[in-house]
């Protein structure tokens, strides 16, 4: 037993000896009596100490997945270097170009300066997009006024073309430098994680053909606009669109050209509603849009509108060179008739009434067409195909 007491007491005994040094030299800064060596040591450990917080802090603020988020988030830990500076974060891609104007507002001089930026990285083709988020009511200092921006970090471009450059007007070390360079390294990543998390997660939710969303997104949207109209008693509208005779087009021309129809109709319904409506994909020919905050009549119009475009579309067949054009039934419903009442089921209703009525027409739903759709009838149930298909008719029957 005293064995095992003298071996755990020996690391204890080495551990505060070792401390030692460490003690006298907190004493000697305390009483005054320190040397220059041991000033310049605690002035790089407390300069360890603060880039170690800073990296801590900049790395936690990047919990995000939208690439803009994140490059205004580092670009905001960035000026706690130098609350005073003004500084332009610039990302460079394949698919857009971003920059970030944070920190104390730009002088007029500046501002020459960062449209001389501007027209530098915009060149290519690509898209340019900027956003301001410099501290409102912060007049710039004499001293930063003058000075002109200066390259502080960047990274070299990867295999994708993406690079991040760094430019401010303050004054900043090596250490500093270095610092920035490992921090714009470590942002490009994360950028590059997050945009494959945008696209995996665009691939999930849009149909390729139509570019619209799809059936699975249509399901949780219309859920939580539901839940929300009935929470807040605000109007929620849906509308629910058909292709009249969408069969007879893919008998006859093809269904390539068939598909050229679709897009046609993605691009119609993507062009005239709102940016605040979802439309969707809901299946084959059948396509829906949901309108948050819209009152019956309100999406009636937009229905209509959207109908008058389809019919005024002149198409060519792919093989021939034949001209034709088609025409879609439109079903409208909102949660302002009644809160409790299901807009999926009640657009379809109105959607069924306006294909019995002659097709090529809107029809919003009322109190006499939310009602159950007459039950189909079942002919020559006797054929023993069907008999094999169905093995309880009796069931078929009830069910129907």
């Amino acid at each position: 037993m005293s064995y095992r007491l003298t071996k755990s007491l020996t690391p204890t005994k080495n551990f505060f000896s070792s401390l030692l040094p460490v003690c006298n030299r907190i004493l000697q800064a305390a009483a005054g009596g320190t040397t220059t060596a041991t000033k310049t040591s605690i002035t790089r450990s407390s300069k360890s100490r603060s880039s170690l917080i800073f990296l801590h802090k900049f790395t936690d603020r990047l919990e995000l997945n939208q690439p803009v988020r994140m490059l205004t988030a580092a670009a905001k830990q960035i000026l706690n270097l130098d609350p005073e500076q003004t500084l332009v974060l610039i990302s460079v891609g394949k698919a857009e170009n971003e920059m970030i104007i944070a920190g104390v507002p730009p002088s007029p001089a500046l501002d020459l300066e960062i449209s001389g930026l501007r027209d530098r990285f915009s060149n290519n083709p690509n898209k340019f997009n900027t956003k301001d988020v410099t501290t409102i009511g912060q007049q710039p200092q004499a001293t930063t006024r003058q000075c002109p921006l200066t390259l502080v970090a960047a990274t070299e471009a990867d295999s994708d073309l993406n690079q991040l450059i760094l430019y401010t007007n303050g004054k900043s070390e090596s250490c500093e430098r270095e610092l920035l360079n490992y921090c714009l390294t470590h942002l490009r990543k994360r950028i590059r994680e997050a945009r494959n998390w945008l696209k995996l997660q665009q691939d999930n939710r849009i149909d390729s053909l139509t570019c619209l969303n799809n059936r699975r997104y249509f399901d949780e949207i219309i859920l939580k606009e539901s839940e929300r109209s009935e929470r807040y008693s605000h109007p929620t509208s849906l509308i629910m669109l058909d292709l009249d005779h969408f069969k007879e087009v893919n008998d006859n021309f093809g269904h390539q050209t068939g598909d050229v129809v679709l897009k046609n109709l993605g691009k119609i319904l993507l062009d005239e509603v709102r940016l605040s409506d979802t439309p969707c994909r809901y299946g084959g020919e059948e396509f829906a849009v949901i309108l948050p905050e819209t009152q019956l009549d309100e999406a009636r119009r937009i229905a209509e509108r959207i109908r008058k475009t389809i019919a005024r579309q002149e198409l060519f067949t792919l093989n021939s060179n034949v001209l034709f054009n088609v025409t879609a039934s439109i079903g409208v419903a909102s949660t302002e008739q009644n809160d409790t009442l299901d807009l999926v089921e009640c657009a379809d209703q109105a959607l069924y009434q306006a294909k019995k009525s002659g097709r090529n027409q809107t029809v919003a739903a009322s109190p006499t067409i939310v009602k159950m759709r007459p039950a189909p009838q079942l002919k020559n149930l006797d054929k023993p195909a069907l008999s094999r298909c169905f093995q309880n008719l009796s069931v078929l029957k009830s069910s129907c």
